[in-house]
């Protein structure tokens, strides 16, 4: 896939591209030191291959991501949209929440919504009756210009979840890229060149490094899943429900 598809989309550059451009900037920074004072065929031959790199490990890290999706979900206590929408669940207000569920109830009739103690005699029964309302929901809000902000949620939890999948990638290009440009400040420091560039690229490097390290964890990811979940189930309030739409057409009748 070349750089243009890949960017085709909002969701693509910032969910994407974005965290595959971090995972790759030691290695850019790396290149860039170590090939500056020669030709500039050289320059651009790592240019190219930055690039190319860069779209490969967006499609990787996608992957990753997607693939590790369940295990955070289960590391979580379920699904962000199915939790908010439990009784048992103290993340919404309990009035809102039963706001939300009426809702639900007269858009999906044929899908009961589980009363409290339905939920605590069958709680895995509930979670599929909460993750079936939120698929219907995830359908009826993919229009972004009609959503703005359920898109921008969703696209800065794309972001967090693929940049965390690719967390083993950015620590060893980060250590990488260190070693190497460490090396290359040495050498130029003992024969007398500049070596500003790769000593600067060496303390971003270090930076990287620490950064996924201490940074780029679970609970950074679970801070946007959840304002996601928590917007797209907010778009209940947008929905006219079944039984306002009866009432709107005997109104107009009479």
């Amino acid at each position: 896939m070349s750089l243009t598809t890949l960017i085709s989309s909002d969701y693509d550059r910032s969910a994407r591209l974005k965290p595959a451009l971090l995972v790759s900037l030691p290695f850019a920074l790396a290149i860039v030191s170590i090939f500056s004072d020669i030709s500039e065929m050289h320059l651009l031959i790592g240019i190219v291959t930055y690039f190319g790199l860069t779209a490969l490990i967006a499609q990787l890290g996608r992957d990753e991501g997607k693939r590790l999706e369940p295990w955070l979900f289960e590391h979580w206590g379920g699904k962000p949209t199915t939790q908010i929408l439990r009784h048992r669940n103290s993340y919404l207000d309990i009035n809102t929440k039963a706001r939300y569920h009426r809702t639900l109830s007269s858009l999906l009739p044929n899908l009961p919504m589980p009363s409290d103690t339905t939920e605590k005699n069958n709680p895995t029964a509930a979670d599929a009756v909460y993750e079936s309302c939120a698929q219907y929901l995830r359908e009826r809000t993919r229009d972004k210009r009609d959503f703005p902000l359920v898109h921008a949620e969703n696209v800065n939890y794309g972001f967090r979840r693929n940049l965390w999948g690719m967390k083993k990638a950015g620590i060893v290009i980060s250590i990488c890229s260190l070693i190497a440009t460490l090396l290359v400040t040495y050498l130029r420091s003992e024969s007398g060149m500049p070596y500003s560039l790769p000593a600067t690229a060496s303390l971003i490097s270090a930076w990287m490094l620490v950064w996924w390290l201490l940074r780029i964890k679970p609970s950074w990811v679970r801070v946007t899943a959840f304002a996601y979940a928590e917007r797209l189930i907010a778009t209940c309030d947008t929905f006219p429900s079944s039984n306002s739409t009866k009432s709107s057409i005997i109104t107009s009748a009479n």
